[in-house]
Protein backbone atom coordinates (compact mmCIF):
# COMPACT_ATOMS: atom_id res chain seq x y z
CA UNK A 1 0.00 0.00 0.00
CA UNK A 2 2.75 2.43 0.62
CA UNK A 3 3.89 2.06 -3.03
CA UNK A 4 0.62 3.56 -4.12
CA UNK A 5 0.25 6.03 -1.84
CA UNK A 6 4.02 7.34 -2.83
CA UNK A 7 3.37 6.85 -6.67
CA UNK A 8 0.33 8.68 -5.90
CA UNK A 9 1.91 11.49 -4.15
CA UNK A 10 4.60 11.61 -7.03
CA UNK A 11 2.76 12.04 -9.33
CA UNK A 12 0.75 14.79 -7.84
CA UNK A 13 3.87 16.33 -7.08
CA UNK A 14 5.34 16.31 -10.79
CA UNK A 15 1.92 17.49 -11.60
CA UNK A 16 2.22 20.43 -9.38
CA UNK A 17 3.54 23.77 -11.39
CA UNK A 18 6.42 24.47 -8.55
CA UNK A 19 7.63 21.08 -10.27
CA UNK A 20 6.91 21.76 -14.02
CA UNK A 21 9.26 24.76 -13.74
CA UNK A 22 12.58 21.98 -12.27
CA UNK A 23 13.75 19.27 -14.46
CA UNK A 24 16.56 17.06 -13.71
CA UNK A 25 19.85 18.58 -14.03
CA UNK A 26 18.53 22.27 -14.34
CA UNK A 27 21.86 24.51 -13.36
CA UNK A 28 21.03 26.95 -9.69
CA UNK A 29 22.49 29.67 -7.76
CA UNK A 30 22.23 28.40 -4.44
CA UNK A 31 21.72 30.82 -1.55
CA UNK A 32 24.74 29.98 1.47
CA UNK A 33 26.90 28.38 -0.97
CA UNK A 34 29.53 29.21 -3.94
CA UNK A 35 29.52 28.14 -7.64
CA UNK A 36 26.68 26.23 -9.44
CA UNK A 37 24.48 23.58 -8.75
CA UNK A 38 22.95 20.83 -10.47
CA UNK A 39 19.28 19.35 -9.84
CA UNK A 40 19.89 15.51 -8.92
CA UNK A 41 16.53 14.37 -7.40
CA UNK A 42 12.89 15.77 -6.67
CA UNK A 43 10.75 16.25 -4.80
CA UNK A 44 11.61 14.93 -1.71
CA UNK A 45 8.16 14.75 0.87
CA UNK A 46 10.05 13.55 4.44
CA UNK A 47 12.84 13.07 6.10
CA UNK A 48 15.22 9.97 5.09
CA UNK A 49 16.33 9.22 9.03
CA UNK A 50 12.99 9.82 10.81
CA UNK A 51 10.17 9.59 7.99
CA UNK A 52 8.78 13.05 9.26
CA UNK A 53 7.33 14.69 6.27
CA UNK A 54 8.34 18.09 4.69
CA UNK A 55 6.49 21.37 5.35
CA UNK A 56 7.82 22.41 2.15
CA UNK A 57 9.22 21.44 -1.56
CA UNK A 58 12.70 19.99 -1.10
CA UNK A 59 15.20 18.31 -3.64
CA UNK A 60 18.67 17.39 -4.32
CA UNK A 61 21.44 19.52 -5.33
CA UNK A 62 25.00 18.63 -6.39
CA UNK A 63 28.13 20.00 -7.72
CA UNK A 64 31.51 18.43 -8.37
CA UNK A 65 33.64 19.18 -5.14
CA UNK A 66 37.13 18.36 -3.94
CA UNK A 67 37.65 17.03 -0.17
CA UNK A 68 41.12 16.59 1.22
CA UNK A 69 42.45 16.64 -2.18
CA UNK A 70 39.87 13.47 -3.55
CA UNK A 71 37.32 14.05 -5.98
CA UNK A 72 34.03 14.19 -5.51
CA UNK A 73 30.40 15.38 -5.37
CA UNK A 74 28.48 17.85 -2.70
CA UNK A 75 25.48 16.55 -2.36
CA UNK A 76 22.81 18.74 -0.34
CA UNK A 77 18.82 18.68 0.38
CA UNK A 78 17.73 21.71 0.39
CA UNK A 79 14.26 23.46 0.47
CA UNK A 80 13.36 25.10 -2.78
CA UNK A 81 13.11 28.51 -1.46
CA UNK A 82 17.01 28.22 -0.88
CA UNK A 83 18.01 27.67 -5.33
CA UNK A 84 17.61 29.81 -8.14
CA UNK A 85 17.37 28.48 -11.68
CA UNK A 86 20.17 30.08 -14.12
CA UNK A 87 19.00 31.14 -17.00
CA UNK A 88 20.74 30.29 -20.68
CA UNK A 89 22.36 33.01 -22.20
Amino acid sequence: MTTVVSSTLLQEALAHPIWMAHQLGDRYHMKGAHGEWKLAYYPIFSDGKTGEPYDEPRALMERPSVFEGVEGIDLREVPLRYITKLTES
